[in-house]
């Protein structure tokens, strides 16, 4: 589907000295969606630093992952350091892309004792649900839940749209044997989570009728405290429902917008993290 993996969606500015809390950028990985690709991606304005996209390597094969989600994560780590071996890193993306980007972070936080390991400084998640709420079928209990599939354009081939339903069906399966990450210990990195405003229309509108991804929506954090309280650091809301983000322009520039914000500010938390600490040391 793309000829490099990870794709470089932007290179960043010429000057590194377009931000203020690190010199260059800090590079931002955004992993694809439950269809494989990371079209959208390309869709975002410019974010004055290196972006890279990790789409589904088995787009076009369809070959499952038999380890699921922490499988996949194992992958793409290295795909990771095939373009950030060390330093600072922010990775992120929409719906399952912000559930692997935690995998992914769970995964580079066992490395620790490794000095050619990568500094995460956070993940940015785009409206990215706990699986648990599914599992629980939302917080009310008495919801009826369906899958929305994607909304095709007149122009999309019947090829494509095979493969992307194809990625839906096996991403629903692996999520839903995901055993989410215990850290051990650990702590997580900082998330910012980006919040789609509206719920996906339902067809037909049925009373007490919800988009799986709308099952716990009018919680503030999507679910995850129900996974570990104080996993979000930041909530930010962004226009449009999950499915529209990307697809329409004032909503594309708000969450350009709110992505490079959102990178900004681990910056920011990392460099008052590390100046803290520095005092302690004193």
């Amino acid at each position: 589907m793309f000829p490099d993996n990870p794709s470089l969606i932007q290179t960043g500015p010429s000057s590194p000295s377009s931000s203020l809390w690190s010199n260059p950028p800090t590079p931002l990985v955004l992993i694809h969606d439950g269809g494989g690709t990371i079209f959208s991606y390309y869709c975002l304005n410019e974010l004055d630093r290196p972006l890279h996209g990790i789409s589904n390597p088995h787009y076009d094969s369809g070959e499952p992952f038999p380890g699921g989600i922490p499988e996949m994560a194992s992958l793409y780590i290295e795909y990771i350091k095939s373009v950030v071996p060390r330093g600072n890193l922010i990775i992120g993306g929409w719906s399952l892309g912000g559930l692997l980007s935690l995998e992914v972070a769970s995964q580079l936080a066992k490395e620790e004792g490794d000095d050619s390991r990568l500094n995460l400084l956070g993940i940015v998640m785009i409206d990215s649900v706990c699986p648990l709420a599914w599992r629980r079928g939302g917080s009310e209990g008495f919801l009826k839940i369906i899958r929305n599939g994607a909304a095709w354009g007149p122009h999309t081939k019947e090829e494509t749209k095979r493969k992307v339903t194809r990625c839906f069906s096996e991403s629903s399966r692996m999520v839903g044997e995901w055993e989410l990450p215990s850290w051990e210990g650990r702590k997580p990195p900082p998330v910012i989570l980006l919040r789609a405003k509206d719920k996906v229309p339902v067809p037909g509108e049925v009373e007490g009728t919800v988009s799986r991804v709308d099952v716990c929506r009018e919680d503030k954090h999507l679910g995850w405290d129900g996974y570990r309280k104080g996993l979000i650091t930041k909530v930010v809301d962004i226009p449009g429902h999950h499915f529209n983000i990307f697809s329409e322009m004032d909503n594309v520039d708000v969450v350009t917008e709110e992505i490079g914000r959102a990178c900004g500010e681990l910056e920011g938390w990392h460099v008052r993290r590390f100046v803290s600490w520095g005092e302690e040391k004193r």
